[in-house]
């Protein structure tokens, strides 16, 4: 029989409203009393709380691991949320994101001075948003592989052969996934992640992988370029694709982005 090995973090699992949506969060806590730094995770377009190979179940276990807490979240049609990706729509995005934001900030076991937010693809467009609406209170960042130009979603759904006819039936069959004409048409001109972005003075962790040819490494180079912050720092990941398809590729983003966290929201002085 194996040793049961103690545990090092606590799930706590949490449902909130968005509008008419009933959304479902996650919560990775460190053990102990807090209060904790804390980041929120925001997921990719058709993502979820967990992500593909368990990118972000497996960072919320190492960061929880290192004392920080982490907020996991499904936007309205993904995930365990309610609702269906129909209901995806850039406003639906954002009311989502206010949501999750405002049950963020009022967890009582945060410590309100030391918190981040973290993206991945279009997550990097919702962590945009997020560092705009109230850039002072988040002390950092880091963003894989985000969306800085959203006009480039409709132009890749566009090389589908389901997109044709999108506008008369209301939606694109997105390998067995409806998504709206709403969001197809809406995304590129009310999103506005460049601009976002620049309201945010605090340092930003940027990586991506090196061969993306869904969101290219120029997103986040353009991120860089218009923010000219001297802080923020770029990893590009050689040889990898969007979805950091290998081990080896996987354990260098964990490695760079707990490095990040761990140092901009542990190892530094907040002051009082």
């Amino acid at each position: 029989m194996r040793e049961q090995l103690a545990p090092l973090m606590r799930k706590e699992i949490v449902q909130f409203a968005s509008g008419e949506f009933q959304l479902t969060g996650f919560w990775d806590f460190p053990i102990g009393e807090g209060p904790f730094p804390g980041v929120i995770c925001c997921h990719g377009f058709t993502g979820h709380h967990v992500e593909a190979r368990r990118l972000f179940s497996r960072l919320a276990r190492r960061l929880a691991e290192c004392g920080i807490a982490v907020f996991r979240f499904d936007y309205r049609g993904c995930g365990d949320s309610a609702g269906d990706l129909l209901d995806f729509t850039p406003a639906g995005l954002l009311e989502d994101l206010d949501a999750a934001a405002q049950l963020f900030f009022s967890e009582t076991r945060l410590d309100k001075k030391r918190l981040a937010v973290m993206g991945y693809s279009l997550g990097g467009l919702s962590a945009a948003y997020l560092l705009s609406r109230t850039p002072e209170s988040w002390q950092t960042a880091a963003i894989w592989a985000g969306v800085a130009r959203p006009e480039i979603i409709r132009d890749r759904l566009a090389q589908y052969p389901s997109f044709d006819g999108y506008k008369r039936r209301g939606y694109m069959d997105y390998g067995g996934l409806r998504v709206s004409a709403a969001y197809i048409d809406e995304i590129g001109t009310c999103a506005k992640p460049v601009e976002w972005m620049k309201r945010f003075s605090g340092p930003i962790l940027f990586c991506h992988g090196e061969n993306d040819d869904i969101v290219r490494l120029e997103q986040s180079q353009l991120f860089l370029s218009t923010r000219n912050n001297p802080g923020d720092q770029l990893v590009v990941l050689p040889g990898a694709d969007h979805g950091f398809s290998s081990c080896e590729i996987i354990d260098d983003l964990l490695e760079s982005t707990v490095c990040w966290l761990v140092e901009k929201l542990i190892h530094v002085d907040v002051g009082e």
